[in-house]
């Protein structure tokens, strides 16, 4: 890069947001620049301006009118921006600009050429070093729509704070040690063979083996439990155990017609067995104490299997994490010991419900704690137990111990942990056990990254239960669905490049609906919105840019720079002008979707500046532009809309096909 655009010192959030923080620093009054130009925003009206900021907060904190504090910092600001704004006023407590387009026309083009796909990704000031951890699927079965949400998360994530210059690293948590695995690792046993079927994908099979013998063993102990109950006469509890017994025998039905002889030889097996959940318990502890071979070899040959398939996935939607950490080495090295060791030291130490705990209420009460924790006043956390009664230890403790490893291994200033927001408890509880135990830098740098459920129209999950919609037959569908639209579109394509072309348009599909909603609400995932052409979408967003290269490659030669007509994005159509704005503020959404971890503001902004192209080009025509130059300056707004396409869609994981 030959220098710095100097498009990032003229961003018009960051002049507004300065002039601000200066007139108030005059008063006496300190704020953070960066809090005031996230601030920013489009007016209600767009006579009011092209953006503006409230100023009534900080009036109060300077003692005077916002509206004399809005006319002060507007003259600050016709004083510092020179001709880059066409208009700064205030508007009651508001201050308002609206941007010069010649001036920003020659910045942001400026910015297209020196950075091309890098375009628009300011660096901090401040870089960090920052551990992302994503997915961490238990490996028992495929990686579900669920986890597909936290993989296109926490990839995105990092590939976001990478770009604003953070070193980061990514990296899965192998849960190994829990129930679930011994669930699959007892199913394998009973089959007496460690052998996956030719032909069939490992995760795929392991994950039918779980399903068959989690039910079956919950039938088994229902069907006890339903006993006890008429027994007992209670008739309330045999009508509920009677209920939970007929879903499971319907679930096992289900699952008998896809593999029959598999299934048969489990139920079998498990027939003979007089209680499969205190063996499968008992699997959990010989592993955890690594007190038999056959046990720990089982355990770790069903974890490592199925994780060949999920790293396949992975691997396909170019998301695999760098490090991947095994649960059990946590315990095994000792880590886990000196957590406990230095739990029993605590003074917050305690015994509950005749058990090893940690008691955080006293913790909870901290203001800092409450505030970078996020805890409502009125919620407290239960004490944490750290050993069951047989010395196995719980996921949360091994959990403080994985926290600790991530900081010391990276030397880490901040971990970000994509994890369901359904675990928020066990979070909270991880950050204040580390603050009971002395690592408050760690508990406070520790970002629980909460994200909500997927649910698809007409479908519910269960893992144990092997109904869910797998992130491979997902993309299957996604992949015919798009490589028929490329068949319409693009017939003459060998058939190599249009599965090639419609590969990228599935994963592309998958990964941006998925980040590009809010992770704090839910998603309702619909395979034909997601696969739109026409609106809102990733194939969207690709036809848009292919759009926009094919300009490029018809014209077939270098933009002629030096005849530029920038007074030309003064004239019809408006979108030439509008074009120009959105790119021009690129930068800042770009940097305040990293900076505050919500790459759907980046996929919002894409999908602005997909519209007012798409509107534009129809009506403009670039290559038969007869002034030469209004050709070059349409010529630049093309290739700045590649540009800024190909620089949002890449930090958000959708593949750039410059054909549809």
């Amino acid at each position: 890069m030959e220098s710095k655009p100097r498009l990032y010192d003229a961003i018009p959030h960051r002049l507004l947001a300065r002039a601000v923080v200066e007139t108030l620093r005059a008063k006496g009054v300190n704020v953070d620049e960066k809090i005031v130009e996230y601030l920013v925003a489009e007016p209600p009206r767009p006579d009011y301006g092209d953006f503006g900021i409230p100023l009534h907060r900080w009036a109060r904190e300077a003692r005077t009118d916002p509206r004399v504090l809005a006319e002060e910092a507007a003259g600050r600001l016709r004083e510092t921006a020179g001709n880059l704004f066409s208009d700064v006023k205030s508007i009651g407590p508001y201050l308002n600009i609206r941007l010069n387009p010649v001036e920003y026309s020659k910045l942001v083009f400026e910015a297209a050429r020196l950075e091309g796909d890098g375009y628009g990704q300011v660096k901090t000031e401040k870089p960090e070093r920052i551990v992302v951890e994503h997915t961490s699927a238990n490996p028992v079965h495929p990686l579900h729509i669920g986890h597909a949400r936290n993989m296109a998360l926490g990839d995105t994530l990092a590939r976001m704070l990478r770009a604003r210059g953070h070193i980061v690293q990514t990296r899965y948590y192998v849960n190994d040690m829990g129930t679930q695995v011994a669930v699959l690792a007892y199913g394998v046993m009973l089959l007496g063979e460690r052998r996956v079927p030719e032909g069939v994908k490992p995760d795929h099979w392991l994950g039918l083996v779980y399903a068959i013998t989690h039910t079956l063993a919950d039938i088994q102990k229902v069907k006890k439990e339903l006993e006890e109950a008429k027994r007992r006469g209670n008739e309330e509890e045999i009508r509920e155990k009677q209920e939970e017994l007929d879903k499971l025998v319907a679930a096992a039905a289900r699952l008998r017609e896809r593999d029959e002889q598999l299934f048969d030889r489990l139920a079998e097996a498990i027939g003979k067995r007089s209680d499969p959940w205190s063996e499968i318990y008992e699997i959990v502890r010989k592993y955890e104490f690594r007190s038999d071979k056959e046990t720990v070899d089982t355990v770790r040959w069903v974890a490592e299997t199925v994780l060949k398939g999920i790293r396949e996935t992975m691997e396909r939607f170019d998301a695999l994490p760098e490090v991947w950490d095994w649960e059990s080495e946590l315990v095994w090295g000792g880590l886990v010991g000196e957590i406990l060791e230095r739990a029993r030291q605590s003074p917050y130490f305690t015994i509950h419900k005749g058990a090893p705990a940690l008691d955080l209420r006293e913790i909870q009460q901290d203001p800092e704690v409450r505030e970078k924790l996020e805890l409502p006043k009125t919620f407290e956390i239960p004490p944490l137990i750290l050993q069951r009664s047989d010395g196995t230890t719980l996921y949360t403790t091994r959990d403080i111990a994985y926290t600790l490893k991530k900081f010391r291994e990276f030397n880490a200033d901040r971990v970000i942990n994509v994890i369901a927001a359904e675990q928020r408890l066990e979070q909270l509880q991880v950050r204040l056990a580390l603050i009971a135990l002395g690592y408050r830098r760690e508990a406070l740098n520790t970002v629980h990254y909460a994200y909500e459920m997927v649910n698809l129209p007409g479908r519910s999950m269960s893992g144990r239960r092997g109904e869910y919609v797998d992130l491979d037959g997902l993309y299957e569908a996604a992949f015919v669905r798009a490589l028929e639209e490329v068949e319409k579109r693009n017939a003459e394509l060998p058939r190599e490049e249009k599965e090639r072309i419609a590969s990228q348009i599935a994963i592309g599909a998958i990964r941006f609906t998925l980040v590009s909603v809010s992770a704090s609400k839910p998603i309702t995932f619909r395979l034909e919105e997601a696969l739109n052409f026409e609106r809102n979408s990733a194939p969207y967003l690709q036809y848009t840019y292919a759009r926009a290269h094919n300009i490029l490659a018809k014209w077939g030669k270098p933009i002629p720079w030096d005849e530029v007509d920038y007074t030309a994005v003064e004239r019809e159509p408006a979108e030439r002008a509008e074009l120009v704005k959105l790119l021009a503020v690129y930068p800042h959404v770009f940097a305040k979707a990293a900076d505050e971890l919500r790459p759907e503001l980046l996929a919002q902004h894409l999908l602005r500046i997909a519209d007012v192209f798409n509107r534009w080009y129809p009506k403009d025509p670039v290559i038969h532009e007869q002034d030469p130059g209004t050709k070059a300056f349409k010529l630049a707004l093309v290739y700045s809309v590649r540009a800024a396409l190909r620089s949002g869609l890449s930090l958000l994981g959708v593949p750039t096909p410059e054909r549809m």
